[in-house]
């Protein structure tokens, strides 16, 4: 019997179509860089990065996924940002990014600093969790590889998750997926989508429209939205996007534009604000986000812009008065659990507890009286 086992065993790859694939991520080729980033990066510049990093150095560090092309753990200044996490395309523990865009969103949110170039991520301290479901952001991806992504970064701790793209179409599944982050209190940031691309769904941005999802839009070093960005009420927010410095795969830098890197860099100030709060939720780090931003050319609410400019130093630093204004975005935080707060129900439950026991003492008094009675009659 044995021989049969090895003899099934060596057939199976050509019984099984991809079988053989699968064991060998980035068959198709894979994208390294070269050089690093000359000068400084526009957008460390625009968000005032250096002072964002003295206001932050001693925030302790949260968990981001990002659910992408997976990480490049190879490149110098990520190999101590990324733990380990699951390739759900060809098994792996995720840090294997074949084409560059999961290592560049992940840079953008918490690449370490380096002395010899400029670049470094938001929220330097942060711990990335690279959920590999898709070899390139595409109209291939596969929603079923995305909802069991979601899933799984959920149940590792994830605080944060970046969704920095859009999906060819609804789905079910992953509009599910969403849904159970945002009820355990994590915080989804995606792409708002583009106009025009292969990648773009036919109708509304997927998962940017989804309830509870924190939609960003990119604008370029003048504060123009960028050209081709889908406007509509899904927008939320707008960041730095157009033509950002990222970390390419292995080693090297290079420039990205699109929604994608300004959700990357807006998940990092997020990571940022909830680390120096760590009993905020989800609503409130996006509350502190969009009553923070700097106004825009479109106006309070834009269809274009969303709240406004992400401005990371007002969103660490402005008093929580002004955080309290509601903000005209269409985010929409988990449903509030309909049992009463807690401090009603224990005052309450005091209230409660004291009438049972004045009742118990008045029928032990009444007891008491009437055997006295008893006893002074006999």
């Amino acid at each position: 019997m044995l021989w049969v086992v090895v003899a099934l065993a060596a057939l199976w790859p050509l019984a099984v179509p991809g079988a053989a694939a699968a064991a060998e991520p980035c068959a198709a080729g894979r994208s390294e860089g070269t050089g690093p980033a000359p000068g400084v990066p526009w957008e460390r510049q625009w968000l005032d990065l250096d002072r964002v990093w003295t206001m932050t150095e001693q925030s302790p560090s949260l968990l981001v996924a990002v659910v992408d092309t997976g990480v490049d753990a190879r490149h110098p200044q990520l190999r101590r940002a990324t733990v380990a996490g699951k390739d759900f395309v060809d098994g792996g523990d995720g840090r294997t990014d074949c084409t560059g865009h999961g290592t560049a969103v992940a840079s953008l949110v918490g690449a370490r600093p380096d002395r010899a170039v400029a670049f470094a991520g938001v929220a330097p301290q942060t711990r990335i969790l690279p959920v590999r479901v898709a070899e390139r952001i595409d109209d291939r991806m596969e929603p079923g590889l995305v909802a069991a992504g979601v899933d799984w970064a959920v149940s590792k701790g994830a605080r944060i998750l970046v969704m920095a793209y859009t999906l060819p179409a609804d789905s079910g599944a992953v509009r599910a997926a969403v849904a159970r982050a945002v009820k355990r209190g994590v915080l989804v940031v995606a792409s708002a989508g583009l106009v025009s691309g292969g990648d773009q769904p036919q109708g509304a941005p997927v998962p940017a429209t989804y309830p509870g999802v924190l939609a960003v839009s990119a604008v370029d070093g003048a504060g123009t939205a960028q050209q081709g960005t889908m406007p509509g009420p899904h927008v939320d927010l707008a960041a730095p996007g157009t033509t950002v410095t990222a970390a390419a795969p292995a080693r090297g830098h290079t420039n990205y534009s699109g929604p994608d890197m300004a959700a990357a860099i807006t998940a990092g100030v997020a990571a940022l604000v909830w680390a120096g709060d760590r009993d905020a939720d989800a609503a409130t780090v996006v509350r502190r986000l969009t009553a923070t931003a700097d106004p825009s050319p479109g106006g309070w609410g834009s269809p274009s812009y969303g709240a406004g400019i992400l401005n990371p130093v007002r969103a660490l630093s402005e008093p929580v008065a002004t955080v309290d204004r509601v903000a005209a975005t269409r985010f929409a935080p988990a449903a509030a659990p309909a049992t009463p707060p807690r401090a009603r129900g224990v005052l309450v439950g005091a209230a409660f507890a004291g009438a049972a026991l004045g009742m118990l003492a008045l029928g032990m008094l009444r007891r008491t009286r009437r055997r006295a009675t008893t006893h002074t009659g006999g």
